[in-house]
């Protein structure tokens, strides 16, 4: 487990260097409603605007991300030792899923955006 861990953080690393074109982001209190950025990494997609729902879908992560624009924040919270905030989320670009589906843009998520995870592209 650790060396997943830790080999998901070094693609993420490489990927950052080679891939952010924008701002990055690492305060995460820069956030707002609308506020639109691209997140890389594996996160959690649920598609009811409920913490205890399901998950749905998985992202994977690729050099491309996750670009989203941020409709509302619900609350800060702890998940898995790791504090952050619940963010309900517009995706605003098309992606590929751990189950292989492809989701079109245009569908809300809500999303767990843990403290120490990097935003790019980050526009308020």
């Amino acid at each position: 487990m650790k060396k997943r861990t830790l080999l998901i953080w070094l693609i993420l690393l490489v990927s950052l260097v080679l891939y952010a074109d924008g701002y990055t982001l690492t305060d995460h209190s820069e956030i707002k409603e609308l506020s639109s950025f691209r997140m890389l990494g594996e996160i959690d997609l649920r598609t009811d605007k409920d913490f205890s729902s399901p998950i749905k879908y998985r992202t994977l992560n690729h050099e491309g991300g996750m670009k989203v624009k941020v409709l509302e924040i619900l609350k800060n919270d702890v998940q898995e030792d790791e504090s952050g905030i619940w963010l309900y989320v517009l995706l605003t670009a098309p992606m590929w899923v751990d189950s292989g589906d492809r989701i079109e843009k245009y569908q809300k998520f809500l999303i767990f955006l843990s403290d120490n995870m990097p935003v790019f592209d980050f526009e308020k």
